[in-house]
């Protein structure tokens, strides 16, 4: 039985950027969809008279349908694959008779026992994948010393020139990759010291090449960390089998974000006895109707979370839960020298962290000649970042005194996500208090 796959899993598999896109739009357009665990199925309504049969065969994964489409995998299947990870498809159920046909086909062409034959497509599909992986950021590095050789002053940085790269890897099947260079452009359009900041992404980049190329040499949890970065799917069947970490886990911050109708549900926690940071990520395509639940924000759960692997682990999943949430009034004391040795140990362990959870009490928001700041008891200053409406909103819900301020650090200025004052969590987007701390306390 297979677990369904994450949105990025099936970006992994998809040919190009274009047919992912395509892909997106058939959510309405499926019928007599089902899965058997090993196997997913169903008819896809086209501009013809008769819908398409796509198949999908987990086990490879292999793929087949009755488009005349050259692209493998097509349009349809990526779309049956999307419609699946999203919990759409029933199961387990049994296979119309043109799904069971070339199922059955393809297991009589088996000549070697079914594990063994699982196992052996499983390797060489990966193997695949690191070629194709390692040929796309071989030419990304080309990319990125022909940018250096030129100087970025004569180096086309515009827009159109970010997203050819991107979309090259992309086909490769990095999508980590192409996310950082899809945000390259931000960096040009709105710092005035954009050409060190650029310089520095491109460092950044060229690191991971190189330590994708070493990969063999760099310890296990290293390993994972480049695997992440680079963008490899990971099931999610062997987070879940990660040891679970216990701990009466605070949600201290909760965000959605659209783009290009996939939405993103971000859930920060830390650990009230120990202190660990988390963050359960969560994606739908088409509606922020995300397949798993989560407590509520100013909630407090005893529970387990199993984290995916990396040097420096922070992104989970929930595990088993030994209480109902219930909300939390206080927390405790931590200034910036802890936040800012939270981050140092990170990125000391994964270069390539770009930001990590930062609780601050006791600090109070100000504005300098248009400049943003947490201002703490000894007068020492963290500069914050963020949309205009979200930092006059903090300032304003402080009232000018000391309040406890839950955000994202990245190196250079602190983004708020939520305010704890006074028993109750408030979410800087919406400015409501959390439906946990509205309801009774304990």
């Amino acid at each position: 039985m297979t677990s369904p796959w994450s949105e990025g899993q099936v970006a992994s598999v998809a040919p190009d950027a274009g047919s992912l896109a395509a892909a997106g739009k058939l959510s309405a357009a499926w019928s007599e969809t089902g899965s058997n665990g090993n196997a997913l199925w169903g008819l896809c309504q086209g501009s013809g008279k008769s819908p398409y049969r796509s198949v999908v065969d987990l086990s490879g994964p292999a793929y087949n349908c009755s488009c005349p489409s050259r692209k493998f995998p097509c349009k349809h299947t990526l779309g049956l694959l999307l419609i699946w990870s999203q919990g759409r498809v029933p199961e387990p159920s049994e296979p119309p008779p043109f799904a069971a046909d070339w199922l059955s086909r393809r297991a009589g062409r088996a000549a070697v026992p079914a594990a063994a034959a699982t196992k052996t497509a499983g390797v060489k599909a990966t193997e695949r994948r690191a070629e194709r992986v390692a040929a796309g950021l071989d030419e990304l590095d080309l990319w990125l010393t022909d940018q250096i050789r030129g100087g970025l002053g004569a180096a086309d940085i515009s827009p159109a020139a970010f997203d050819a790269i991107a979309a090259r890897m992309v086909d490769a099947q990095a999508p980590g990759v192409a996310s950082a260079l899809r945000r390259l452009p931000i960096v040009v359009a709105t710092r005035a010291d954009w050409p060190d900041r650029l310089l520095r992404e491109y460092a950044r980049l060229h690191l991971l090449v190189v330590a994708h190329r070493r990969l063999s040499e760099l310890p296990e949890p290293l390993q994972a960390s480049v695997r992440s970065h680079v963008g490899y799917p990971v099931a999610t069947d062997s987070v879940r089998s990660e040891p679970g970490v216990r701990d009466r886990w605070m949600v201290l911050g909760m965000q959605t974000t659209e783009e290009k109708r996939l939405f993103t549900r971000k859930v920060w926690l830390i650990g009230r006895d120990h202190g660990r940071r988390a963050i359960l990520l969560d994606f739908a395509h088409g509606s922020a109707n995300f397949s798993t639940e989560v407590p509520p924000l100013g909630s407090l759960v005893d529970a387990a979370l199993h984290f995916y692997p990396g040097a420096a682990p922070l992104r989970a999943r929930f595990g088993d839960t030994h209480d109902t949430a219930e909300p939390f009034t206080t927390v405790a004391p931590s200034d910036i020298d802890t936040a800012l040795d939270h981050f140092a140990a990170a990125v000391g362990a994964d270069p390539w962290v770009r930001s990590w959870p930062a609780l601050l009490t006791g600090v109070t928001p100000a504005i300098d000649d248009g400049h943003w700041f947490l201002v703490d008891a000894q007068g020492r200053a963290l500069p914050l970042s963020g949309d205009d409406p979200v930092l006059w909103r903090l300032l304003g819900m402080s009232g000018g005194r000391p309040v406890t301020v839950f955000g994202e650090w990245t190196s250079e200025s602190l983004v708020p996500v939520s305010v704890f004052d006074r028993g109750d969590v408030y979410p800087l987007g919406a400015g409501t208090p959390s439906a946990a701390a509205a309801g009774s306390r304990r």
